[in-house]
């Protein structure tokens, strides 16, 4: 245990992991405020008990990995670093994030959101999943990051049929007996992919959205992954905030692909409610506490861009509990 969080094995691996991680695509950014309330957010998450911290190398154009890195820079070893690569940043991407310093009091002065800016100045990534660039990929990261290793290294979102194929994994077995990366595994944006990944024995984790409105991948993939020993990694564990706070109509319409979509949402929704009133219990409570309650779930991520939101999220896991029964009988 770390302060008061419970650790769990993380697969077949000699990790142990907190019960609830940090997802970090948030950390950092141009339209972000001053990198240094990160840093303050990281160190308070570590202080916490949290020793599971989950980035990307496309993540506020490397620059959560490059926070995650000064962070942690005197006390490494207290925690276990994942990241992610496959993904091309396009050059107005990769342009800004060289700009970020300049680009930041500009954004701030002027109100700018990153809806706002129209498409092609985002600009679409591209999937790159050979070998020459996931070794790139860890040299880079591993630099961002300050470290000689990474923890978890993980494809970013392929699709099942590259999961499939494996031309990637002489690229991470050679990392891995280098000492780069310790262990290897997959984000998945699909259970199909998750499946995929069970196929090779190497992969030591699968990486997955589960929460209580979207509950069919995990219940293919967890199974299988609790019988191959596989750790499973929960993100969106509040469905991306339509679990952490008030929602209308017209914002749940903007998510769902369909009117049908729109109408079990609703329904969802309303049971999740009644159910966190009469528990005496907020919506996010039942959330967490449904995601970290299923068996196979290694460690659950939550995100947060600030200490405060943090503090929020781990007091309301601590308080309250819901029977398992009343949350698997959710609509």
């Amino acid at each position: 245990m770390i302060g008061d969080m419970d650790l769990r094995r993380f697969g077949a691996t000699d990790l142990r992991v907190s019960e609830i991680g940090l997802g970090c695509a948030r950390i950092g950014g141009v339209f972000q405020r001053d990198p240094s309330a990160f840093l303050d957010l990281l160190s308070a998450a570590c202080d916490g008990g949290i020793n599971f911290f989950d980035t990307a190398d496309m993540y506020s154009q490397g620059e959560s990995e490059v926070l995650l890195g000064r962070a942690f820079r005197g006390r490494r070893d207290q925690v276990i670093v994942a990241t992610k690569a496959g993904y091309r940043l396009p050059a107005q991407r990769r342009l800004a994030g060289r700009l970020k310093p300049m680009l930041r009091p500009i954004v701030r002065a002027l109100g700018l959101r990153r809806e706002s800016l129209p498409a092609a100045m985002r600009g679409e990534p591209l999937q790159d999943f050979s070998p020459a660039y996931l070794r790139k990929a860890v040299e880079g990261s591993l630099r961002r990051l300050q470290t000689d290793r990474i923890d978890l290294f993980q494809l970013h979102s392929p699709d099942a049929e590259v999961v499939r194929r494996g031309e990637w994994l002489g690229a991470l077995e050679d990392l891995r007996r280098a000492g780069k990366i310790r262990y290897y595994g997959i984000s998945c944006d699909t259970a199909d992919a998750a499946l995929a990944a069970l196929e090779h024995p190497g992969a030591c984790s699968v990486q997955i959205a589960v929460n209580l409105l979207e509950r069919a991948t995990a219940q293919r993939v967890l199974p299988q992954a609790r019988a191959a020993h596989v750790a499973v990694i929960a993100r969106e564990s509040l469905a991306n905030g339509l679990l952490a706070r008030e929602v209308s109509r017209e914002s749940l319409e903007k998510v769902c692909r369909s009117p049908q979509e729109t109408e079990l949402r609703a329904r969802q929704l309303a049971a999740a409610r009644k159910l966190a009133e009469e528990s005496a219990c907020s919506l996010p409570q039942i959330a967490l506490h449904f995601v970290e309650g299923l068996d196979g779930v290694s460690v659950t991520l939550v995100g947060a861009r600030t200490r405060a939101q943090l503090e929020e999220l781990l007091r309301l896991r601590r308080s309250g509990r819901v029977p398992p029964d009343a949350l698997r009988a959710l609509p």
